[in-house]
């Protein structure tokens, strides 16, 4: 059996419990009336926008927005990082606006790990957190001097017109189980991607090409004129408190893995198909605040296992610190976006968007 054939098969163990059982279908029937007035609000929200009923703000400068229809990681910043770069290699001024993700934490600078991610990334570019992106994009024009405004997570948030509109869907749960919230993980009903500038199907690389197909095919059943790209999060480093490697030093080495994203799949897929001999993975909710107890946890496990090192993604090492004088390392995998097909189509929107800044 295949690498790719494992983790798919324990990917499918995983939300099997939700699909058998009396009380799975009545908590199923339950989560479904809950839909019910989830979706009216949001179409009527849309509604709203569509007509002008609801007031849009324009800045004056551009925006460009990378969101999803679903809740949870699609890997948008990682694509906002990119995308950061992309324009700051053209001469402009980029500035990142985000909601700022603070669950109740202690450290709210720590539980802010999509902050960190951008602050270690790309240093040089100037980002504000608030959860009304507009005031978020004032700063950055006002107090930065922005020429274009990057919004982290911003489909959902229409008060603030936007230049490009990208949407991000990822291969390994495309349609947030084909439900709204509670029952689903869609945050809007399917039919909203038609607002989108441009589908990015990102995590590409860990389905098939026949999933890729059903996935734009479903997408092209909505909206036949949709453009489409194809992106991966590719492994670029393992960092350590000790320094760097290579992310291939991975394979054939014990590691214990420890998440606190919305597809612990995802990663659990990037160790394997990078060689690692993954003995057992924790996983967190998304966003997860991380006390001493439960790193204390991890690690223990860790040990308990036999495993070599304890891995965990970027956004979580920015909460967790290096953890020095553990019985073992801790390695940080990090990844970057990268669009492998359909590149044209979001470079050239871009470069569009570029010389008219410019003039």
């Amino acid at each position: 059996m295949s690498r790719r054939e494992k983790i798919d098969r324990w990917w499918r163990r995983t939300i099997a419990a939700d699909k058998v059982g009396v009380v799975g279908a009545v908590a199923r029937g339950g989560l479904f009336a809950g839909t019910l007035p989830f979706e009216a609000v949001a179409r009527l929200r849309n509604l709203f926008y569509d007509r002008g009923l609801l007031p849009v703000l324009t800045p004056p400068v551009p925006v460009v927005s990378f969101g999803n229809l679903t809740v949870g990681g699609t890997g948008k910043t990682p694509a906002v990082i990119w995308c950061a770069r992309y324009l700051r290699e053209k001469g402009l001024k980029p500035g990142i606006a985000s909601r700022g993700y603070n669950p109740g934490a202690e450290d709210a600078a720590l539980a802010n790990d999509e902050a960190g991610v951008i602050s270690e990334a790309a240093p040089d570019i100037p980002q504000v957190r608030n959860a009304d992106r507009a005031v978020a994009a004032a700063s950055l024009v006002r107090d930065h001097g922005a020429n274009v405004v990057l919004l982290d997570d911003g489909f959902q948030h229409r008060r603030l017109h936007r230049t490009l509109d990208f949407l991000l869907v990822d291969a390994l749960s495309p349609f947030g189980l084909g439900y709204m919230l509670p029952r689903g993980l869609l945050r809007e009903p399917l039919s909203s991607l038609r607002r989108a500038t441009c589908i990015i199907v990102t995590r590409s690389n860990l389905v098939s090409s026949d999933a890729l197909v059903g996935i734009r095919r479903r997408i092209w059943d909505i909206d036949e004129g949709i453009k489409f790209a194809e992106a991966v999060h590719r492994p670029t480093l393992l960092a350590t408190s000790a320094g760097e490697e290579a992310p291939e030093t991975l394979q054939g080495r014990r590691v214990f893995a420890f998440c606190g994203i919305a597809n612990p799949y995802s990663f659990l897929a990037t160790l394997t198909n990078l060689g690692a001999d993954v003995v057992g993975i924790r996983s967190f909710d998304d966003h997860h605040a991380y006390t001493d107890d439960d790193l204390k946890t991890v690690f223990s496990q860790g040990s308990a296992r036999g495993a070599d090192m304890v891995v965990t993604t970027q956004k979580d090492r920015v909460k967790c610190g290096w953890q020095e004088g553990r019985d073992i390392p801790l390695g940080e995998l990090r990844v970057e976006f990268e669009i492998v097909r359909g590149r044209q189509t979001v470079e050239s929107a871009l470069d569009f968007l570029a010389s008219g800044i410019q003039g």
